[in-house]
């Protein structure tokens, strides 16, 4: 079976179509959202829907949290937090219990699905480097699926863990080895940060036990004209076509 993995669509519908075309063009089974399917972008009706009719699972994101207002906004700069209640205005109230009803965290047989770490999914933390993973050996380790799928970072960063060391195994396909548990950034599909302004998602193949990112173009334009046309900050706009 083809899982596709999806996180961090930030109200990019634009983006999102393409994904969702790519994944029906290429036999994908079943889809998950990591979260974050709003904030910053200019269609949280819209992304909302498409991810509710698309996604058999889909976990709550901190921009997801603060927006229907289960986390303290101060975590973010003025304009984030603008976005934030810009959002909040526009949801409609089916969309909202929606999103207030999304879980932190799921598992299926030998994988994990988290917005942010695995170790405390709900405290936001990242995984980004080598430490970060880090904090996932010792007791935790046991605890770990063999794979545990993240966004929240836009990045595409991956790590093979073994109880006691880390390995940065980022920019590969990877296949499961027996002795290793990997922790994978998905990518973000609407707001990559990785200096790459293609939008990302990850595909696991459950038979093969394997992972790979995906990159595809998608109509940048169109989605920063609708961004400055809502009265969001430009800076929304203008990161699109850097990835960053």
């Amino acid at each position: 079976m083809k899982l596709g993995i999806i996180s961090d669509i930030h109200s990019n519908i634009e983006a999102l179509q393409v994904v969702l075309r790519w994944f029906e063009d290429n036999g994908v089974d079943d889809i998950i959202c990591l979260g974050d399917i709003v904030g910053y972008g200019p269609d949280p009706n819209p992304a909302c829907q498409l991810v509710r009719e698309s996604c058999s699972v889909t976990l709550m994101g901190n921009h997801d949290a603060a927006v229907i207002g289960v986390m303290d906004i101060d975590y973010y700069y003025d304009a984030a937090r603008e976005a934030i209640f810009w959002t909040r205005q526009q949801l409609s109230d089916e969309n909202f219990q929606w999103l207030y009803g999304r879980p932190y965290s799921h598992t299926r047989d030998n994988l994990g699905f988290y917005h942010a770490a695995p170790a405390n999914p709900s405290n936001w933390h990242y995984v980004v480097r080598v430490q970060d993973a880090m904090r996932h050996n010792g007791p935790i380790y046991d605890r770990l699926k063999q794979w545990s799928f993240v966004g929240h970072s836009h990045l595409t960063k991956q790590f093979a863990i073994n109880g006691k060391r880390v390995k940065d195994v980022s920019d590969k396909e990877l296949v499961a080895k027996p002795d290793r548990k990997y922790i994978i950034n998905v990518g973000s599909v609407g707001q990559p940060r990785d200096r790459d302004p293609r939008l990302c998602f990850g595909v696991f193949d459950t038979d093969e036990q394997s992972f790979k990112h995906v990159r595809l173009p998608y109509d940048i334009e169109t989605v920063a004209h609708k961004i400055i046309g809502v009265g969001l900050a430009d800076k929304f706009a203008r990161r699109l076509f850097v990835g960053q």
